[in-house]
């Protein structure tokens, strides 16, 4: 089964904001940074004032190996905090043919995943399975050591700054708040590589929000890479309910249950165009 901590963390990493208890992280203050600061203070600020979130995506994945498999995906993605998220993709590549001799229908390339706080469930529609993740430690429970969770719940942008390296990618850029995210604790250097996330910058204009997620680019420890770009964000949505964020059966598909997430310890950043950065909309992020 594909891992799902990061596939999750990757669209959450919005949901910085100092809410929970953070993880452990190495001592020491990180050196103040009078670019960078402001703006993770402003992503920190922004994101407290949302309760959920969400938003369309688009998502290509790209495989490092010979072959530079390209797969591309739409999907929504909807979170809650503290502890709710639920996200599916599909893929955009032509279905199989259908044989009319075959007794079962050909099966469907999409992905989706909930977590409804306790667990993450992972769907996998070209298995046709449902695995269930019992998160190790729930959010808000000190010493967690979901990525996925630590995100949502929330984190401080001082916290951040112990647990990852943050740097700010291209600080004349207009429009975008560009930062690259690398893990520094062993047990993140086993979820991703690198990060950079677009966020849309403070003087951003309507319909666009400030420090909301423009697109995320995620380099795996495989090499491996993907690209979100999301688009009709949406926040503090009333009336969810956490009937919402509860897993389904789906007759005939196979249910597994994997066991916690063990215990801690168990390619090159993407260039962007120079200049003052692109006006908003697609191509915020390019890909190497």
């Amino acid at each position: 089964m594909r891992p799902v901590g990061i596939t999750l963390a990757a669209v959450l990493l919005a949901a910085l904001a100092g809410r929970a208890q953070p993880p452990a992280a190495p001592p020491g203050a990180p050196a103040a940074d009078p670019k960078l600061d402001p703006h993770l203070a402003g992503w920190e600020k922004a994101m407290g004032q949302v309760s959920n979130f969400a938003a369309k995506f688009e998502l290509t994945r790209v495989t490092n190996d010979v072959f530079k498999r390209e797969r591309k995906y739409t999907g929504s993605v909807l979170c809650n905090k503290p502890n709710f998220a639920r996200l599916r993709l599909d893929s955009t590549a032509p279905p199989p043919p259908a044989d009319p001799k075959a007794k079962t229908k050909p099966k469907v390339d999409y992905e989706a995943y909930i977590c409804n706080g306790k667990s993450i469930y992972a769907y996998i529609g070209l298995e046709e399975t449902i695995t269930e993740v019992p998160l190790a430690s729930p959010a808000g429970a000190a010493g967690g050591d979901n990525l996925m969770i630590d995100f949502l719940s929330g984190m401080k942008a001082a916290d951040a700054k112990k647990r990852f390296q943050i740097s700010q990618f291209n600080p004349q850029a207009e429009h975008y708040v560009y930062l690259d995210i690398k893990p520094v604790l062993a047990k993140d250097k086993q979820e991703f590589e690198f990060v950079r996330i677009a966020l849309y910058g403070p003087k951003v204009l309507p319909p666009y929000t400030p420090y909301l997620p423009a697109q995320v680019y995620l380099q795996k420890p495989n090499g491996d890479t993907e690209m979100w770009k999301f688009s009709e964000q949406k926040t503090n949505i009333p009336g969810l309910k956490p009937e919402v964020f509860e897993p389904v059966k789906i007759p005939g598909w196979q249910f597994k249950q994997a066991p916690p997430a063990p215990p801690p310890g168990v390619g090159g950043p993407p260039k962007l165009p120079g200049g003052t950065g692109l006006p908003p909309g697609p191509g915020a992020v390019k890909r190497p």
